[in-house]
């Protein structure tokens, strides 16, 4: 008998701190580090490394969003399991800190040597304040 294909992903998003999703979800779209990558029910399994980016997931007609600072996930036909570095849902984001953040990690960038080993922190600090801040800005 041939097996039929879920019809929902259970997707979960953890930190090392918290647990910030738990839920049946219709589409996830991923912030992979060559690009977006959306899964459906279904989809083939797979490892995939994250960068820097919006995590979004879809109930029915309701998309939610999320920021991701890098990771993993972990993608099987029936469930999407994300170990991120950190994240911030997007009711969470404070815009008037992530503008302050982004404008003193584009001011040290500019003081600093692109082979200076706090350079990679400086940018990923500058990378994530822009996608808060792109995030706040959309209407949900």
């Amino acid at each position: 008998m041939a097996e039929t294909l879920p019809t929902e992903l259970h997707l979960t998003v953890v930190t090392r701190d918290r647990k910030l999703i738990d839920v049946e979800v219709d589409e996830v779209v991923l912030p992979a580090v060559n690009g977006q990558m959306g899964v459906l029910p279904g989809h083939t399994p797979l490892l995939a490394m994250l960068g820097i980016g919006e995590l979004m997931y879809r109930v029915g007609s309701t998309l939610r969003r999320m920021v991701v600072t890098s990771g993993f996930a972990e993608v099987l036909p029936d469930r999407v399991i994300v170990l991120a570095e950190g994240a911030t849902l997007a009711e969470e984001i404070d815009r008037a800190q992530a503008e302050r953040v982004r404008a003193e990690s584009e001011k040290e960038l500019m003081g600093i040597a692109s082979h200076d080993p706090a350079f990679a922190v400086l940018q990923a600090r500058l990378d994530e304040s822009t996608v808060q801040i792109q995030l706040s800005g959309r209407a949900e």
